[in-house]
This record gives structure tokens, C-alpha cells and sequence, in this order.
């Protein structure tokens, strides 16, 4: 089965990018979590948005990048 990156419905605090991200590298969230508020002076908080607004949710039906930012814009 074809591995995907998804945001996290259940493990999430925000829109559920680190729990996706946590998920799709089989460590946990916290970490990600840490990571990211590490680097939020810099790219980090940037890419964090990027981020919500270009992976799809776990039960979405998106199969195209444009149709995930138009579902979560």
C-alpha cells in the first residue's frame, strides 16, 4: 500500500500537521511538534501553513494537490 501524508484528524492541535507528519514518519507528534516551535522564529511557521493549506485531510476525498487547497482554503 502506497504511503500518503495526511493531516491528522485525531491527533491534532491546529489543523493537524504535526500528528500527519508524525504519522507519515512513524515517530510522535510532541516531537514534530517541538521541532516546529523550534524553528517558528524563522521557516518554520511558514511552512506550517503551507502545509495546512496543501495536505489533505485524512477522510478527504482530494486527489489533486489544487483540489486539497481548494477544499481547505
Amino acid at each position: 500500500m502506497e504511503k500518503k501524508l495526511y493531516r491528522s484528524n485525531k491527533n491534532r492541535i491546529l489543523f493537524g500537521v504535526c500528528g500527519g507528519l508524525g504519522k507519515y514518519f512513524n515517530i510522535d507528534p510532541t516531537i514534530v511538534r517541538v521541532i516546529f516551535v523550534i524553528t517558528i522564529g524563522g521557516l518554520g511557521f511558514f511552512a506550517y501553513i503551507i502545509m495546512a493549506l496543501v495536505v489533505p485531510k485524512e477522510d478527504s476525498k482530494a486527489s489533486d494537490p489544487s483540489d486539497a487547497i481548494k477544499e481547505n482554503a
